[in-house]
């Protein structure tokens, strides 16, 4: 453990395991309802956000064991976005096991993402720092509602986007369905020390952790090595996705490489063919390209981390997005 402002910091692996141990604790009723619920949740996940929150709160001089409920409630939300988010893509496997609908079913799925909504909000009121302060209860819940919303509205775009591939769009819409959780879980470390005037630079650097994380995700989804992502080669151009880096490639690829690559962009091929392709778009540098696009947005978060905190638990924050422009699944 290190020092969080004259606190002992958690450790990353404590942090995780309370937090699936409140997950546990509140998914534990023996109905089938809430055996949908648990499928997901506990198959794994990074928990990137409940590590936000508290490392956030702590930087400020809390002790991190107090919001471990509040930091459940971004999980327990995203989670909810993944059931749902599933059943519209009808996705078959996440985490390396079988989508909640795939196995319970749509309509329990549906109910399992709204039972974890509900307890999203509950957990809330769980945390110490937002039990005894009406305020900051308040700002929390006020927080949830709001970028749900935004997450909603982000998705709709996911399901209709334009007819062409559009900067300024891409770039809104993952602000809203990546971004807005990780905005989420900054706000509530901010508000649980009752630190209203740091708003502005929580939802700073959430954001700018969301856009590096999403344009990761997407090189990733282009390039990634599939031994290490556990997806197929060239997933994102099988599956017909709209992203930057898919995009950013046709438009680099010369006129023989630009029909090859539209001749498998959400038709699928082989595994030799798209390798071979994948391959070349490699050879196009879109990984510098897209990398350097991400150093301009992780500048903007850690400006912005500049003025959430300090000691080890703002350098842990530091660590956390710095390691997402390396990271490799």
């Amino acid at each position: 453990m290190g020092k969080a402002g004259g606190l002992l910091m958690m450790d990353a692996n404590d942090v995780i395991k309370e937090v699936n141990t409140y997950l546990t604790g509140l998914l534990q009723k023996d109905m089938d309802v809430y055996a949908a619920s648990r499928h997901l949740v506990l198959a794994g996940g990074k928990r990137l956000r409940p590590l936000m929150v508290v490392r956030v709160y702590e930087a400020l001089g809390g002790d991190g064991r107090e919001v471990i409920p509040a930091a459940s409630s971004v999980e327990l939300v995203h989670n909810f976005t993944l059931i749902h988010d599933d059943i519209m893509d009808n996705d078959d496997f996440r985490r390396g096991v079988p989508t909640v609908h795939k196995a319970y079913g749509v309509p329990l799925a549906i109910l399992a993402g709204d039972l974890l909504f509900a307890l999203g909000y509950k957990a809330i009121s769980d945390s110490k720092p937002f039990m005894e302060d009406e305020r900051k209860f308040f700002r929390a819940v006020n927080a949830l509602s709001r970028y749900v919303i935004e997450l909603c509205e982000g998705q709709n775009m996911d399901i209709k986007p334009p007819a062409e591939f559009n900067d300024r769009y891409y770039f809104e819409l993952i602000k809203k369905k990546t971004s807005s959780l990780f905005m989420l879980s900054a706000l509530y470390g901010v508000y649980g020390m009752g630190r209203y005037d740091l708003e502005g630079y929580a939802e700073k650097f959430g954001e700018n952790f969301g856009i590096i994380f999403q344009l990761t995700d997407d090189l990733l989804g282009l390039i990634g090595n599939p031994e290490v992502t556990k997806k197929p080669v060239g997933s994102d151009l099988r599956e017909g996705k709209s992203t930057l880096p898919i995009h950013l490639a046709i438009r680099k690829a010369d006129g023989e490489l630009r029909s090859r690559i539209l001749s498998v962009y959400g038709k699928g091929a082989d595994n030799r063919i798209m390798e071979d392709i994948v391959n070349r778009i490699r050879a196009l540098n879109i990984e510098e390209d897209v990398k350097r696009i991400i150093r301009v947005y992780l500048n903007e978060a850690l400006s912005a981390l500049d003025h959430l905190g300090s000691g080890d638990a703002n350098s842990e924050l530091r660590k956390m997005v710095e390691g997402l422009v390396e990271r490799q699944y």
